[in-house]
């Protein structure tokens, strides 16, 4: 539409011409010829440049292709020990994490156990400070005690001394007349403080008198010297030997060995039948009665009876029965049968180691402890009534100066009044 307005625009233009137009035309005429045959013209050369252009594009791609292989390749040995030398970073820094939290966990059980004796030696130190109060109260009331202590609590400390005095006579010398003796002198003591308070502790100490009283004195001392006395006379008992008549008869023999037959056949058969006669000899023991023993045997005899006796002794002194009784036991069967028992020391000796087994190394002994516990509630009581009248005067007191203040109170108004008047 443009070519045709330009044509209506200028009509008049295509209509004129003039002969430099033409000449000019002419001029392109040739050259317009000349593009149309070469349009005409086949295009190889055209399709070779493409090829040999799409040749050296792929050879480019495939070459570059390669290169980027080389050096993906060469690089990949690099990535990998880059990769093993940041695993094996990795681990050291796993591994000392891990060492880290080990000794994290450790501090904390050391805290743990830390805080733990902590808290004991808290408790402990509570404990003892508890235990020095304690203490602390114990001593001043313990002061308190001495600064108010009169003439009866004197007394009564002596008292209860003396029960406790027993008690450990009784426990370690089994001294019971001792023990009574100590008891009677507390009851003596507590009847001069004149105080019905004190009638259980007295009955108590009566009924430990009695009963120590009642038990047969037992002299240790005196025992242990009989027991020395009889060791002493073992070796001067007499042996047991065979009857006299029938040493004489034997005796008799060897003289009239050298008579007449007859005188021989007569005193033969009267010395048979005295011998049969002296041969009978009565043992009220019903044992045999054994022959002499060689020396070597019967110093044996004496060194075992008197190691029995020494058995005893020591059985005696520290309070065991059974070994005693035993130990003179052997020495009174060992006597029987060895030593002449129709012999005076013989006699006395049998009859001094009877006497000595009727004796008890170890009586029952009562102990005092009704009297001991009678006397710890005595003192309690007596220091709960002292502690109670102590209190009373300095209730008194305080009494007495609230009255004061109170009076005061009363008449500071009434005196104002007076002024005021």
């Amino acid at each position: 539409m443009t070519e045709n307005n330009k044509q209506e625009q200028h009509p008049n233009a295509a209509i004129e011409t003039t002969p430099e137009a033409e000449t000019k035309s002419q001029k392109k005429q040739p050259d317009l010829l000349e593009k149309a045959k070469e349009k005409n013209t086949p295009q190889p050369a055209i399709n070779l440049l493409v090829s040999l252009s799409l040749g050296l594009s792929a050879v480019a791609l495939a070459t570059s292709g390669w290169l980027y292989f080389q050096s993906t390749q060469s690089t990949l040995h690099k990535d990998i020990q880059q990769l093993t030398t940041q695993q094996t970073d990795f681990d050291n820094k796993l591994n000392a994490n891990t060492l880290n939290k080990s000794q994290f966990n450790q501090l904390i059980e050391q805290v743990k156990t830390s805080e733990q004796t902590i808290l004991l030696q808290k408790n402990e130190l509570a404990v003892q400070q508890a235990q020095q109060d304690e203490k602390l109260l114990s001593l001043e009331s313990k002061l308190n005690r001495l600064n108010n202590t009169t003439k009866e609590d004197w007394k009564l400390a002596e008292a209860e001394y003396l029960i406790r005095l027993a008690n450990q006579r009784l426990l370690l010398e089994s001294d019971n007349s001792g023990a009574a003796t100590l008891l009677i002198n507390a009851d003596d003591i507590l009847n001069e403080l004149e105080d019905p308070i004190v009638f259980a502790t007295r009955k108590a100490l009566a009924k430990d008198i009695q009963a120590l009283k009642s038990i047969s004195q037992f002299d240790l001392e005196g025992a242990y010297l009989k027991l020395n006395a009889l060791y002493d006379n073992v070796q001067t008992l007499p042996q047991r030997e065979p009857s006299k008549e029938w040493q004489a008869n034997t005796t008799e023999k060897t003289k009239e060995a050298n008579d007449s037959t007859t005188s021989k056949i007569t005193s033969v058969l009267e010395s048979f039948w005295k011998s049969i006669r002296s041969l009978v000899v009565i043992n009220y023991n019903h044992k045999p009665i054994k022959a002499l023993l060689p020396p070597a045997e019967y110093q044996e005899l004496i060194t075992g009876i008197q190691l029995q006796l020494e058995i005893a002794q020591v059985a005696l002194i520290k309070g065991e029965p059974i070994i005693y009784q035993q130990a003179l036991s052997r020495v009174a069967n060992a006597t029987t049968e060895h030593f002449e028992t129709q012999s005076n020391i013989v006699t006395t000796f049998l009859a001094s180691l009877t006497v000595l087994q009727q004796l008890n190394p170890s009586p029952d002994l009562p102990l005092p402890r009704e009297s001991l516990m009678a006397m710890k509630s005595l003192m309690k009581e007596w220091n709960d009534r002292s502690s109670i009248k102590q209190n009373i005067p300095d209730n008194v007191e305080q009494s007495q100066i609230e009255s004061e203040k109170k009076s005061e109170s009363t008449t500071a108004p009434q005196t104002d009044l007076g002024d005021k008047a």
